[in-house]
């Protein structure tokens, strides 16, 4: 931990050398004129600077890092192989944030403000609950103590911190609800979440629980159709404008749309692209999101009868429009995409062609090398582009916009969620609440007045299976790729598949602890390694210390039957 406090000190000397120019009553607190004091942190500031990070890992995680490759929303055809080889990110980011969270805990307790310590629980748990999602057991009741008090904290089990988490929500609710009438101000400016609004905060921290909950439902069922049954009893968000969707500032690259083509090189931008999973998925449905995702892509392919090329050449482009005889496919090896044989087309040795006239994304796991030249890219370089895929929408170009937020929690997943509870049992109404997570996702996204026709298409019109949705719920978490993953990983849904050149034929179940903690921490970090099951995929990559690898199951997988 001893890199995690140097870095935390210097942040938080910022925050609290701000601190010393507001004149609001919460956060005018004076700092030592000598030098930096601790015991003085504002604790506003510093709960600002933990929602940043929280949101910005989220966003981040979201849209541009390899979970987005990983429920194949994406994929990238330079500077990334989309082969299912991650070991994670986010340990030290996650404990920095703890500590900066921990410390505002400490000053709100001192000052008696119990909205500022009731939000310093809920992020803390939140963080916590991120951590244990992503690595298994981690430190947790002895991770963020006094500065030296305890140097090497051991793993608390999964079970712990899970169950752990879910009592802080509940209590900082309990806690705002109890002292609704007497709360300090929370500026509106400071809490970029809710704007000083603490029934939104409320309503956060309920609906944390329920996520919570239902992310044990196939692990511990008794536990967590209790706790889904008593949670949807309290406020929950109810609404788009109740959501926690942080809108980017986009005034550096720190608050800004992730992977945009303005701060940096537009190879940031040009890289990301939709992935035909996605695609096709969208078409099928005849999904109107997808206009709003993606662009069309520039120059579409046709396969046509010798005859029909224009100028009786094999392969020219017209109009915008490139023209392939079909008879010169064959002796080329290029064969036509079938969304249903195209993995052991590839297998085979073939390269596809993706004649989707709008928008065409990259197959998972292409190819072993960089998939920059898919679909017979005519200038097949790194970062050089692809007239025939489609770009990502325009928007997601830009640092902000209306449209790119980063999504935390959204109505949409609270509607999901209370229609997966009810298909269990341990809610009510299944149809009402998948209907309003879809019109939710649409009206986030600025098409509500599309809603209506589209909820009757087929495969969309409400079936009663878990599989539609957790489909729905899937396509609505686009952004939000680390849910996205949870979700998957709980319950098998979509049913999604590594591709031909994935490193191993399943996909990832957890990140791999930082190397240093295997001799910075040894002893705990060894008794943590004991409690991961090994499997039949625990050593398809190699380099990995004993099972510390993506493919061991943590508590929370063992002994169920999904994903894998």
């Amino acid at each position: 931990m001893t890199t995690i406090n140097k870095l935390f000190k210097l942040m938080l000397a910022v925050c609290i050398l701000s601190s010393s120019s507001c004149d609001n009553d919460i956060t005018d607190i004076n700092t030592n004129p000598n030098g930096v004091n601790f015991n003085e942190a504002n604790p506003s500031f510093l709960l600002t600077d933990v929602m940043v990070n929280t949101a910005m890992d989220v966003g981040n995680k979201g849209y541009s890092e390899p979970l987005s490759a990983f429920v194949q929303y994406t994929q990238k055809d330079s500077w990334g192989t989309n082969d299912y080889d991650w070991s994670g990110s986010g340990w030290e980011d996650y404990y920095n944030n703890l500590r900066t969270a921990k410390l505002a805990l400490e000053r709100s307790q001192e000052l008696g403000y119990k909205f500022h310590e009731a939000v310093a629980t809920i992020l803390m748990a939140h963080n916590f609950a991120l951590l244990t999602d992503f690595y298994g057991d981690v430190p947790y009741s002895e991770a963020v103590e006094g500065d030296g008090e305890v140097l090497l904290p051991k793993y608390d089990s999964q079970e712990s911190i899970y169950k752990g988490v879910i009592s802080d929500f509940e209590s900082a609710s309990a806690m705002l609800s109890s002292n609704m009438g007497s709360l300090e101000v929370f500026v509106s400016t400071q809490d970029i979440f809710f704007e000083g609004d603490a029934e939104k905060w409320v309503k956060y921290a309920n609906s944390l629980a329920l996520r919570y909950y239902m992310r044990l439902s196939e692990k511990d069922p008794a536990f967590a159709g209790a706790g889904v049954q008593s949670t949807l009893t309290k406020p929950l968000i109810e609404s788009v404008d109740e959501e926690a969707a942080i809108p980017y500032l986009g005034t550096s690259p720190d608050n800004s749309q992730p992977s945009n083509g303005q701060q940096g090189t537009p190879s940031n931008f040009i890289r990301v692209k939709p992935c035909t999973t996605f695609t096709y998925k969208l078409a099928a449905l005849d999904d109107p999101r997808r206009d709003i995702w993606f662009d069309a892509v520039q120059i579409p392919i046709k396969v046509v009868p010798a005859a029909d090329v224009p100028g009786g050449a094999d392969d020219t482009v017209v109009d915008g429009v490139r023209y392939i005889n079909e008879e010169t496919l064959t002796d080329n090896g290029f064969k036509i995409f079938d969304l249903d044989t195209w993995y052991e087309d590839r297998i085979a040795g073939l390269s596809l062609i993706d004649t989707s006239s709008v928008y065409v994304g990259i197959p998972v796991s292409y190819q072993g090398s960089e998939p920059y030249t898919y679909n017979l890219n005519p200038t097949p370089v790194q970062g050089g582009g692809n007239v025939h895929v489609s770009l990502m929408n325009p928007m997601f170009n830009d640092v902000s916009g209306s449209n790119l937020k980063a999504r935390v929690f959204s109505y949409a997943e609270l509607c999901f969620l209370k229609a997966e509870a009810a298909l269990k049992g341990w809610g009510t109404d299944a149809e009402g609440n998948y209907n309003k997570g879809v019109e939710a996702s649409f009206e986030t996204w600025g098409i509500a007045d599309q809603y209506t026709d589209y909820i009757d298409n087929e495969g969309v019109a409400f079936d009663g299976t878990l599989a539609q949705v957790m489909e729905q719920k899937w396509i609505a978490n686009f952004s939000s790729a680390s849910e996205a993953y949870l979700d998957w990983r709980r319950t098998g849904l979509p049913d999604l598949q590594t591709g031909p050149f994935a490193l191993s034929t399943v996909i990832p179940v957890r990140f791999v602890y930082p190397t240093e903690n295997s001799t910075l921490n040894r002893e705990n970090y060894y008794d943590a390694l004991s409690s991961l099951e090994t499997t039949e995929y625990t050593d398809d990559v190699p380099g990995y210390i004993e099972n510390d690898t993506p493919w061991s199951k943590p508590w929370i997988l063992q002994g169920v039957s999904t994903p894998w």
